[in-house]
């Protein structure tokens, strides 16, 4: 390697050229895994001089335990021995011999030696290694060991590479010679434990593993010791008593003269296990109560329903009852969500108290539990169970010093037989529910066949109902509301929502606006029935302006619920629709009933307010049926009253307490200001009562029922007069505004 140096600064060869020799031979001599040595001896030496250490790279100082500033000077014939009468050194050519190093201990070490002569050049020889003045004859001498030696080195150099690896490494590391018996082991490991790393050398790790764990790890240690790789999970006991979860991974190693043993490294997942078994908890239970949630019940039902041998009658059949609070909203309102999550962690309490070790209580969210008993063979058992959790649940609960007596409704689900999934149990649940509340609350219902009919059927509608809305399919019909007379004289209409099912035929309305409420379609058939009753007003009277119809009604009104009332955007929504159909808004009545305006009065007025300043009437329906009327209209921006029909209906040419009430109301709104409408007027002595009374305005089936838009036309062309006809009172629909 020096030749080739020397010559690639020489390019001709030539002795002459030099220039940057000595540099290049420093330089490969340091960069140079073999120890390099630089010695010099005068020309024409004296029979006592003998030939020195001028430099030495690092590996030379490895070699003979010096440092290399140390070698300089030294005398050649101290480091290396040669035969007596040997004379190594050639001017004239490259020189390989044995010689044994002596190193700074004065151990031997057998070593083959090739040296190069250095070109002469004048001056002051090989750059700083010369010395100025003299002429010294300059070699290089390389020092390699025998391949055993160099070998064995080697391993050496890489044992010791290793060992400050696993030493500085943060992964607990050991490793073992032989058998379980730890040889080594690194701070990391020494600090997992909890003790000195030497007084881990040499004693069997095993000591450090929990009693019941010892069995698996002996097994892994055999494995590995047979040639394969293994990992494994176990537990360490530190000095200090604690126990850590560890993944463990071993690989076989044999070190020779020792036999099988291994290399392993040991990963404290104590920390990591815990995060997962929290977030495995949190998953599968509710935070605020620690029961199960919805996800594990659905687990346990899946379980449950895949279970052999369920056929009917046979084995033990397991009910699955829904808890759900009655008006436990009230209680969030009232005294607020702390006091709500409260009274839920004590109904979990009592209700965790109430059923059997095996059996399971589950909380899916809101003020809904499930329990999921064993054990309810037969109605009897059925009701004993339904019976516990009603009473548990009506004991009284102290709630920032106040006592609540809860109310719930129980739907119960017998699992026998039933060929369904987990989701389907719940829903059936909830429709065994949603009977028992129907039915007044407070009470529990078992889910038959009927009820499950009933409610499949209800399921149904609503999406049916949707669908229609969403491709206006519900129809808008309208009835009038007039001045009476024979005839009497249109003056307004009311717009009702009519709905006709493909395959079942028409709808009750009290039916389809039920399923509305239930599925929170309310406010998209309010905003439906509202945009249609304007384009139909204002076609209306685009008839009348071209002379094809003669009049036209005064206003519509629609219907608004207090949930359209309290969505975000309702009176911009009003607007869109009255511009868009090129009306005024003085062209529109909105009428709310008083049931309504209860469930948010203060928005409720807000929003009435709003629009009524910009032109809209405000009608209260059903007056006099909801509570403190008299509130209402103190509060409320109101135009107009339409006294409720169970009012109209008793009416009588006679004296008596409905004549006596709406002759209250009539007076009232003249007092106030306010127009008067009554509904539910069917016969001519209701409609004679109501005008003595003074009411200019009326609305029933003895004018007209609701009628469909072309028929409404009709009466449009006749001029809006209206023949009276009295309809027996059987004919009324339940539920249908008259």
């Amino acid at each position: 390697m020096l030749n080739e140096a020397w010559r690639s600064h020489h390019p001709g060869g030539s002795p002459d050229s030099t220039a940057g020799v000595d540099a290049a031979l420093l330089h490969h001599a340091a960069a140079a895994d073999e120890p390099v040595l630089v010695v010099s001896r005068p020309h024409d030496p004296p029979a006592r001089e003998i030939a020195r250490v001028r430099w030495a790279n690092a590996a030379a100082s490895d070699l003979f335990g010096v440092d290399a500033g140390h070698l300089v000077d030294v005398a050649v014939t101290r480091l290396l021995r040669t035969g007596p009468d040997a004379e190594r050194l050639s001017r004239e050519r490259r020189t390989r011999y044995a010689v044994d190093v002596v190193t700074a201990g004065g151990d031997l070490r057998r070593t083959e030696v090739v040296a190069w002569p250095v070109p002469e050049r004048p001056g002051p020889g090989l750059g700083a290694v010369a010395r100025a003045g003299t002429t010294e004859h300059y070699w290089v001498l390389s020092l390699a060991l025998p391949e055993d030696e160099k070998a064995h080195a080697a391993v050496r150099a890489a044992e010791e590479r290793f060992a400050t690896l696993a030493q500085s490494s943060p992964v607990p590391t050991i490793v073992s010679d032989v058998g379980a018996r730890l040889s080594r082991v690194n701070d990391a490991f020494a600090e997992l434990l909890g003790l000195p790393a030497e007084e881990l050398c040499g004693t069997g790790w095993l000591t450090h593993v929990v009693d019941d764990e010892r069995t698996g790890v002996v097994e892994a240690i055999a494995t590995v010791l047979s040639g394969e790789r293994v990992t494994l999970d176990t537990r360490l006991r530190t000095a200090a008593g604690q126990v850590r979860w560890v993944t463990v991974r071993l690989a076989p190693s044999r070190t020779p003269g020792y036999g099988a043993g291994f290399i392993g490294t040991v990963e404290d997942v104590t920390d990591r296990l815990a995060r997962e078994h929290r977030l495995a908890y949190q998953a599968q239970h509710d935070l605020l109560t620690g029961l199960p949630n919805r996800l594990a019940l659905l687990e346990r039902l899946s379980d449950l329903l895949a279970l052999p041998g369920r056929a009917p009658g046979q084995g033990t059949n397991v009910g699955v009852l829904m808890v759900d609070l009655d008006d436990f909203k009230t209680v969030n309102d009232g005294l607020g969500p702390e006091a709500g999550d409260a009274v839920l962690v004590e109904v979990a309490r009592r209700l965790a108290r109430t059923v059997r070790a095996g059996d399971m209580v589950a909380r899916p969210g809101g003020d809904e539990f499930v329990l999921v008993c064993a054990d309810l063979g037969d109605l009897d058992a059925v009701q004993a169970t339904a019976r516990r959790v009603l009473d548990a649940v009506l004991a009284p609960v102290e709630v920032n010093g106040l006592r609540l007596r809860l109310v719930a409704s129980i739907g119960v689900v017998l699992l026998e037989g039933l060929t369904c999934s987990a989701e389907e149990v719940v829903r059936d649940a909830g429709i065994a529910v949603h009977e028992a509340k129907a039915a007044g609350g407070g009470r529990w219902t078992l889910l038959d066949e009927e009820v499950r009919t009933r409610a499949r059927r209800a399921l149904r509608l609503v999406a049916d109902l949707r669908e229609a809305l969403a491709r206006g399919g519900v129809d808008v019909h309208y009835q009038p509301v007039v001045r009476p007379g024979r005839p009497a004289q249109l003056r307004s209409v009311e717009a009702l929502c009519r709905w006709t099912h493909p395959e079942l035929g028409p709808v009750r309305p009290d039916v389809f606006i039920e399923l509305a409420e239930r599925a929170n379609l309310v406010p998209a058939l309010d905003a439906h029935v509202l945009e249609v009753a304007c384009r139909d007003l204002a076609a209306w009277r685009a008839e009348q302006a071209a002379g094809v119809l003669p009049t036209s009604p005064e206003h519509v009104a629609v219907n608004v619920s207090a949930v359209s009332l309290a969505a975000e955007g309702f009176a911009a929504g009003v607007r869109r629709a009255v511009a868009a159909a090129g009306l005024q808004l003085s062209d529109l009545c909105l009428e709310v009933t008083e049931t309504a305006l209860a469930s948010d009065l203060r928005a409720c007025r807000e929003v009435l307010e709003e629009l009524r300043a910009d032109g809209v009437r405000v009608a209260i329906d059903d007056f006099g049926t909801g509570y403190s009327s008299l509130a209402y209209l103190k509060d409320l921006p109101v135009d107009h009253l339409k006294v409720d029909r169970s009012f109209v209906r008793d009416l009588r040419s006679t004296d008596g307490p409905a004549r006596a009430v709406a002759a209250a109301v009539v007076s009232l709104a003249r007092t106030l200001g306010l127009g008067v409408v009554a509904e539910g007027v069917e016969t001519f002595e209701q409609d004679q009562v109501i005008s003595e009374l003074g009411c200019e305005a009326v609305q029933g089936y003895l004018y007209s029922r609701p009628l469909p838009r072309e028929a409404l036309v009709e009466v449009l062309r006749r001029g809006g007069e209206l023949v009276p006809a009295a309809a027996p009172t059987s004919t009324v629909l339940k539920g249908v505004p008259a």
